[in-house]
C-alpha cells in the first residue's frame, strides 16, 4: 500500500468545470486577441499563446477560473483569477480583487487536465490550520 501524504487543512468548498477545447479553438480563430484578453492575464496569455496549440491550455485555464468561481460561491470575475504554473508543471492560483476578498483567509488549490476535445478543472477551498502547516 502506498502511504498517503497528509494535506493540512479542512475542505470548505469545491468547484469543478469542463471546457470544450474545440469551442475555444473556434473563438481563437474568430477573435484571437480579444478572447485571450477577456479571459487571461498577461502572463497566462504569454504562456498559452506560446504553445503549438494554445486552445487546450486556454480551455484548461478557463475551466479552472470557472471552478474557482464556483468554490468561492460566485461574485467575482475571470480576470481576478490567475492560473500560475510551477517549473514542475503543477498549477496554482493567484487571486485579485473580489476573488481574493471572497477567499479571505482560505486557500484555493486546483487541478487541471485536458484532452484533445475537453479540458477539466477541480478547485478546492481549504481552511488551513496553522498548527498543521508544513
Amino acid at each position: 500500500m502506498i502511504p498517503m501524504m497528509p494535506v493540512p487543512g479542512r475542505v470548505v468548498a469545491v468547484g469543478v468545470d469542463l471546457a470544450d477545447v474545440n469551442r475555444v479553438r473556434s473563438l481563437l480563430a474568430r477573435h484571437p486577441l480579444r478572447f485571450a484578453q477577456r479571459v487571461l492575464s498577461e502572463k497566462e496569455a504569454t504562456y498559452c499563446l506560446s504553445r503549438p496549440d494554445p486552445a487546450p491550455h486556454i480551455a484548461a485555464r478557463f475551466a479552472a477560473k470557472e471552478a474557482v468561481i464556483k468554490c468561492l460561491g460566485g461574485g467575482c470575475a475571470l480576470r481576478e483569477i490567475e492560473v500560475e504554473r510551477a517549473l514542475s508543471g503543477a498549477p496554482s492560483v493567484k487571486l485579485y480583487g473580489r476573488a481574493k476578498a471572497r477567499a479571505g483567509r482560505y486557500q484555493v488549490r486546483i487541478s487541471l487536465s485536458h484532452l484533445e476535445q475537453v479540458a477539466a478543472a477541480f478547485a478546492v477551498l481549504v481552511a488551513v490550520d496553522e498548527t498543521d502547516a508544513p
